[in-house]
């Protein structure tokens, strides 16, 4: 069984400084979850030793900006602690799987966040659908969840596209129930999902500081030949 990590990065359609919206999920075989999770345990705890690993997440975002546990860090030992995630990512047993969406070039009736994340997340689900079909296996789902105690808005919104995708299939799928939520300071696979859905973000961003680029476009590289990225449209 292959478990899928889905994680996001980017921006809504109301938002002029990104044009892009990612969704990425990272596939990760049940029977190596453990050594993937061990791995990125390790790594936590060398780039901030202070801190236990459930304290903080690996985020492409916090590690570039040098924000939250990062924000003590010059540029370089940030830089080089994102090449040791992309360096994990390359030889740990997994794929990602990535959709881009261009929200500049979307038709009209593409009017609401709701209907560019059903967009987005149909595309990524027909990709991992297609990936367990090539391997003859099942898989599940699991996302970084959104709800408080007071709102399941986003959630719920992850839910009813499923529930909408799966519709559409007449309710043939090798995905196991729903997806299920957590949080992704918990799931190693979720913040390898968000590392990947930021790097291609990032990357893909036009008027991006010289500057910063550099220890980006080279974890890029680095699992490149791991990444199926679709671009919509």
């Amino acid at each position: 069984m292959l478990l899928f990590y889905i994680d996001e990065s980017g921006t809504g359609l109301k938002d002029k400084q990104s044009p892009f919206f990612v969704l990425s999920a990272t596939a990760i075989p049940t029977d190596v979850s453990r050594e993937v999770d061990a791995r990125v345990i390790a790594l936590k705890r060398e780039l901030v030793s202070w801190a236990k690993p459930e304290d903080f997440e690996i985020k492409g975002r916090d590690l570039r900006r040098g924000e939250k546990f990062f924000s003590n860090q010059p540029w370089e030992q940030r830089a080089e602690a994102i090449l040791k995630v992309a360096t994990l990512l390359a030889e740990v047993p997994c794929k990602m799987l990535a959709v881009q969406v261009d929200t500049r070039d979307l038709p009209e009736y593409v009017s609401s966040d709701t209907h560019l994340y059903r967009l987005a997340f149909w595309r990524l689900l027909d990709l991992i659908e297609l990936e367990l079909a090539q391997i003859e296996e099942q898989g599940r789902v699991l996302m970084d969840a959104r709800s408080d105690l007071h709102s399941s808005v986003q959630d719920r919104r992850a839910v009813e596209a499923y529930r909408d995708w799966l519709g559409n299939r007449s309710g043939q799928t090798r995905l196991i129930e729903i997806p299920w939520f957590g949080f992704s300071a918990f799931y190693a696979g979720l913040q390898l999902a968000d590392f990947t859905a930021y790097l291609v973000d990032f990357i893909s961003n036009e008027g991006t500081p010289r500057k910063r680029q550099g220890a980006i476009e080279k974890a890029f590289d680095l699992i490149a030949h791991k990444t199926i990225l679709v671009k919509i449209p």
